[in-house]
C-alpha cells in the first residue's frame, strides 16, 4: 500500500480489511464508458426552437387552408410536420442523439409500432363507421 496519497493501491493479494483503509475503485479496474457525444450547446437549442416555431406557425397557416385545398393533402402535410417537430424534440431536447444506441433503437421501435397499431386502427376505424 503507497502511504500519503489520496488513493490507496493494493497489491492484487491484498484485501481492503487487510490493510485496514478504505479503498476507492481505479480507473483501469472499473472502467467508465465516456460521452460518445458532447452535448449541444445554448445557440444550439436556441436555433432548434427557432426552427419549432417557424413550423408551428407552418402549421397554424396550413390549417387555415381547410376550405381551399384538398383535406388529404392538408392531413398529410400536417402529420409531417408534427412528425419532423416530434423527432427534432426527442432528438435534441430529449437527448436522444446523444443517448445510447441500444435506447435510441427501444424507443424508435417503440414509436413504429405505436404508428402501426394506429394506422390499424385507424384502418378499422374507417372501414366500419364510415360506411354506415
Amino acid at each position: 500500500m503507497t502511504e500519503g496519497t489520496d488513493l490507496v493501491t493494493m497489491e492484487p493479494d491484498e484485501t481492503p480489511a487487510a490493510t485496514g483503509a478504505e479503498v476507492e475503485p481505479l480507473g483501469e479496474q472499473y472502467p467508465v464508458a465516456a460521452d460518445e457525444h458532447s452535448h449541444p450547446g445554448p445557440r444550439q437549442y436556441v436555433l432548434i426552437a427557432i426552427v419549432l416555431v417557424i413550423l408551428t406557425a407552418v402549421e397554424v397557416a396550413t390549417s387555415y387552408l381547410e376550405g381551399h385545398a384538398n383535406s388529404n393533402v392538408l392531413i398529410v402535410a400536417l402529420a409531417s410536420m408534427a412528425a419532423i417537430k416530434f423527432f427534432l424534440v426527442a432528438a435534441w431536447y430529449m437527448h436522444m442523439k446523444q443517448d445510447n444506441h441500444l435506447f435510441r433503437r427501444m424507443f424508435v421501435a417503440g414509436i413504429i409500432l405505436a404508428c402501426f397499431v394506429y394506422g390499424i386502427v385507424m384502418f378499422m376505424f374507417s372501414s366500419t363507421v364510415l360506411k354506415s
